[in-house]
C-alpha cells in the first residue's frame, strides 16, 4: 500500500479548511470593526439608521473579499487567507461598491418607508408596507447571487444584474437553499447573539458557494466561451 504523504490525509485536509475559515473570517471582521463599533455601542434604535447604514458601507467589499477567498478554496483547495482575502478586496473594491452604494441607499429609502407605514397604519400603508418588504426581499436574494457572480467572473454590473435575476428564478431549488442557509442563522443568531452572523461569516459563505456550485459552473458553460475566473 502507498504511504500517504504529510498533507494528504483527511484529518490535515479538515483542519486545513477549519484554519482556513477562521482566519479568513477574522480578516472579514478587522474590516468590519466600524459598523461593530457602532453595534455594540448606540442603543438599537431607529434613531440610529443612518450612522448603522453608513458604517455597512466597509461591508461591501469584505462580502466580495470574502467571496473571493471562498472561492478560491473549493476550486482548488487551498488558501492563503491573508494574501488571497486582501486580494479579492483590493481587486473587487470599485466594482464592488458601484452595486454597494446604490443597494444601501435602496435599502435605506426602504427601511424608512417601512418604519413610517408601520408607524401610521391605514389600509393603503399596510398594503405598501407588505410590497416594500417583498421589495427588500428580493433585492437581498438578487443581491447574494450579484455578490458570487462579481466575486468570479468579470461583466459589465448591468449583467451581473441580469445574471443574478435570471439565475434567482431558473435556479429556485438553489435560490431558495441559499434563502434556507440564512434563515438558520438568523434563527440560531436570536437563539444565540446577534455576533453570531459576523463570527460565522466565512462558514456561512462556504455553504453558500457550496450550494451554489452549479451556477458558477453554468456560467462558465452559457456565458463565457473559454471559462476563466477573475482571478488567478
Amino acid at each position: 500500500m502507498k504511504k500517504r504523504q504529510f498533507g494528504e490525509g483527511l484529518l490535515f485536509s479538515l483542519t486545513s479548511h477549519i484554519y482556513w475559515l477562521i482566519m479568513t473570517n477574522i480578516y472579514f471582521i478587522l474590516c468590519n470593526v466600524l459598523f461593530l463599533f457602532f453595534f455594540m455601542t448606540l442603543e438599537p434604535s431607529f434613531s440610529n439608521i443612518t450612522i448603522y447604514f453608513l458604517a455597512l458601507i466597509p461591508t461591501g467589499p469584505s462580502i466580495s473579499a470574502l467571496f473571493y477567498s471562498i472561492g478560491k478554496l473549493i476550486r482548488e483547495k487551498d488558501l492563503s487567507p491573508l494574501r488571497d482575502f486582501f486580494h479579492g478586496y483590493k481587486i473587487n473594491f470599485i466594482d464592488t461598491m458601484k452595486f454597494w452604494l446604490p443597494l444601501l441607499v435602496v435599502l435605506y429609502i426602504l427601511f424608512v418607508d417601512l418604519q413610517y407605514f408601520n408607524s401610521n397604519a391605514t389600509t393603503i400603508n399596510n398594503i405598501l408596507s407588505v410590497l416594500f418588504s417583498i421589495a427588500m426581499i428580493l433585492m437581498i436574494i438578487f443581491v447574494m447571487y450579484v455578490f458570487l457572480i462579481n466575486a468570479g467572473f468579470t461583466f459589465r454590473l448591468k449583467d451581473i444584474w441580469k445574471l443574478s435575476v435570471y439565475y434567482s428564478f431558473m435556479k429556485l431549488k438553489i435560490t431558495f437553499g441559499n434563502i434556507g442557509i440564512i434563515i438558520i442563522l438568523l434563527f440560531l443568531s436570536s437563539l444565540i447573539s446577534d455576533f453570531l452572523i459576523v463570527f460565522t461569516a466565512s462558514l456561512v459563505c462556504y455553504l453558500f458557494m457550496l450550494n451554489s456550485k452549479d451556477v458558477v459552473d453554468d456560467i462558465k458553460i452559457k456565458f463565457i466561451e473559454s471559462p476563466q475566473e477573475t482571478v488567478s
